[in-house]
C-alpha cells in the first residue's frame, strides 16, 4: 500500500502587475493553503513567480 508522506504542486505563473501577483497570494492566504515563494522575477514587462503550493492536505515538501 502507498502512502503520500509530503507532497507539494511546484507552479511558475506570470502576471501582467505585482498587484495581481499579490491578490494571487492573499486568495491562497484567504484559502488556508500552506505555501512557499521560491522565486519572483520580472520579464518582459511580466511580473513572475514560482510558488509550491500544498498538495491536497498532505504536509508539505521539506526544503
Amino acid at each position: 500500500m502507498k502512502k503520500i508522506i509530503e507532497a507539494c504542486i511546484d507552479r511558475i505563473l506570470e502576471f501582467d502587475t505585482q498587484e495581481e501577483a499579490a491578490e494571487y497570494l492573499e486568495a491562497l492566504r484567504n484559502k488556508k493553503t500552506a505555501f512557499r515563494i521560491v522565486n519572483r522575477e520580472a520579464v518582459n514587462g511580466k511580473y513572475r513567480i514560482r510558488v509550491q503550493e500544498q498538495y491536497n492536505k498532505s504536509p508539505m515538501i521539506s526544503g
